[in-house]
C-alpha cells in the first residue's frame, strides 16, 4: 500500500493543465489566472496631492517657524481631474486630495495646518505658514502604487477582490484564467436512496455524500454534475462511464473496497481504464482508488462511507484540481493542540477538528469526537481538519499540529 505523498506524486504525473480562456475582468473573481496578470500602466500615474491642503515650494518654506511666520498668496484652485502646467513656483496653490501636483511644486500642507485669509466672496487668496515643508510632504508619487509592467497575479493565483481592483487601477480590461474543470458525480449501492421525500424503506439510507461533494464544488466555483445511482448494477456502471459529457474528472462513492459487491477496480480494467493506485495508507478512506479512463479522463472512487468521500475530496481531489489550474501546492498552517490525544496505527490520520480563540486571542485546536467515518454529525462543529502523519502517536496538549480549512480553495485561511 503506498503512502499519501507516494499517492500525490502519482496524482501529480498525470496532471495537466487545462485549457483558457480570455474573460472580462469583473468576471475574474474566484478564478485561477492561466498567465501572469501585469501592469499596464504606473498608478499613480502621476504625482498627486494625499491631502485637501495647499500645495508649496518647499525650499520657499526652509526658513519659517513659529515665531516668524511665512505668507503665500494663494494663485490657483485645483480639484481632482484639473491640471495646471505651470504657475509661479513663490505662490501657493490650494489644491484636493488627488488632484495632480502643479509643475515645480513638491509639498503638500494639510488645510488644518494653515491660517487663511479669505476675500469678500468666501475665497482663500492668502495663507500663513508657522513650519518648514520637506520635499515630498503628503505627495503621492507617479508609479508608487504600481509599476507599469510589475506582475500583480502570477501564474496559478487564484483572483481575489484586490486583485480585481489593482487590476482596474492599472488598465487591465481582460485576463486570461484557466476553465474550470467540470465533474461527474454518481453514488453506488442499491441501499442508497435519492428519494428524500420519500419514507426510507427497511435497510436504505439516504443519499448525503452527493450533496456534500456538489455544495463544496459549488462553494469553489467548479461546475458539477450529478449523474444519479447506479445501485449495484454492473452494466449501468459501464453505460454511466461511457456517457459523452464534458467532465474532466468523474468521480463515485462507494463499491472500491473487498466487498462482494464493490466491483469498480474489475470492470474498470475491463473497460481500458488505468488504474494509477487503489489503496492508500490513510485513515479514514484507505480503499480510494484513482485511475485515467480510456478517453483521458480522471476517476476517482471514493469509499461510500461520509467521512472518507469528504476526505477523498479534499485530500486526493482537490490537489488534482490545483494541478490542472497551475496552482501551487498548498500550504498548510499549523495550530497548537489543546489537549493530548493519542493515534492508534501507524496510517496518517485526517481529523475532523475545531480551531478556536481564547480570551486572549490565542487559537487552539480540538480534535472533535465521533472520528468514525460514519458520522457526519461532528461536521457541524468542524471548521478544519487536524493531520497526523505516519510517524506521529502520542500528541501532547500544545504540540503543533498540521491543519487544513474544510474548504477546498479558501481565499485566505
Amino acid at each position: 500500500m503506498i503512502s499519501y505523498k507516494e499517492a500525490l506524486a502519482l496524482i501529480a504525473n498525470e496532471a495537466n493543465f487545462q485549457s483558457s480562456r480570455r474573460v472580462d475582468r469583473n468576471e475574474a473573481l474566484g478564478l485561477i489566472a492561466a498567465a501572469d496578470v501585469v501592469a499596464q500602466l504606473d498608478v499613480p500615474s502621476f504625482d498627486n496631492s494625499a491631502m485637501d491642503g495647499f500645495a508649496l515650494h518647499a525650499i520657499k518654506t526652509v526658513d519659517t517657524n513659529r515665531q516668524t511666520p511665512n505668507r503665500f498668496k494663494v494663485s490657483h484652485c485645483l480639484a481632482a481631474g484639473d491640471v495646471l502646467d505651470s504657475a509661479d513656483q513663490t505662490l501657493a496653490v490650494e489644491i484636493m486630495t488627488g488632484a495632480k501636483m502643479p509643475s515645480g511644486f513638491d509639498a503638500v500642507i494639510p488645510i488644518e495646518k494653515v491660517n487663511t485669509i479669505t476675500n469678500e466672496n468666501g475665497e482663500t487668496v492668502e495663507i500663513e505658514i508657522n513650519a518648514p515643508l520637506q520635499i515630498g510632504d503628503n505627495v503621492r508619487y507617479a508609479g508608487e502604487d504600481f509599476k507599469s509592467g510589475q506582475i500583480i497575479a502570477t501564474k496559478g493565483t487564484r483572483l481575489h477582490a484586490g486583485h480585481i481592483a489593482a487590476m482596474a487601477a492599472t488598465g487591465i480590461h481582460e485576463v486570461t484564467v484557466f476553465n474550470m474543470p467540470e465533474i461527474e458525480i454518481f453514488t453506488t449501492g442499491k441501499e442508497v436512496s435519492d428519494a428524500y421525500h420519500v419514507p426510507l424503506k427497511d435497510g436504505e439510507i439516504y443519499n448525503s455524500n452527493t450533496p456534500y461533494l456538489l455544495c463544496q464544488f459549488k462553494a469553489s466555483g467548479i461546475p458539477a454534475m450529478y449523474m444519479g445511482s447506479i445501485g449495484d448494477d454492473e452494466q449501468a456502471f459501464v453505460d454511466t462511464l461511457n456517457v459523452s459529457t464534458d467532465a474532466r474528472i468523474v468521480i463515485s462513492s462507494g463499491a472500491v473496497s473487498m466487498g462482494k459487491w464493490d466491483f469498480i477496480p474489475d470492470l474498470l480494467k475491463k473497460n481500458g481504464a488505468r488504474i494509477i493506485f487503489h489503496g492508500v495508507g490513510i485513515k479514514p478512506g484507505k480503499p480510494i482508488l484513482f485511475a485515467v479512463l480510456k478517453d483521458g479522463r480522471y476517476y476517482f472512487g471514493l469509499p461510500g462511507n461520509p467521512v472518507s468521500t469528504a476526505v477523498g475530496l479534499r485530500f486526493f481531489i482537490q490537489p488534482l484540481i490545483r494541478m490542472l489550474l497551475g496552482m501551487p501546492p498548498e500550504p498548510f498552517h499549523y495550530a497548537e493542540l489543546r489537549h493530548d490525544f493519542q493515534k492508534k496505527g501507524d496510517l496518517r490520520n485526517f481529523l475532523k477538528a475545531r480551531l478556536d480563540s481564547d480570551d486572549h486571542g490565542q487559537t487552539h485546536l480540538t480534535i472533535l469526537d465521533g472520528q468514525q467515518s460514519f458520522k457526519i454529525s461532528p461536521l457541524l462543529d468542524m471548521n478544519c481538519w487536524a493531520i497526523i502523519n505516519e510517524r506521529q502517536n502520542e500528541l501532547c496538549k500544545d504540540d503543533s499540529v498540521c491543519i487544513a480549512p474544510m474548504e477546498l480553495f479558501p481565499m485566505a485561511f
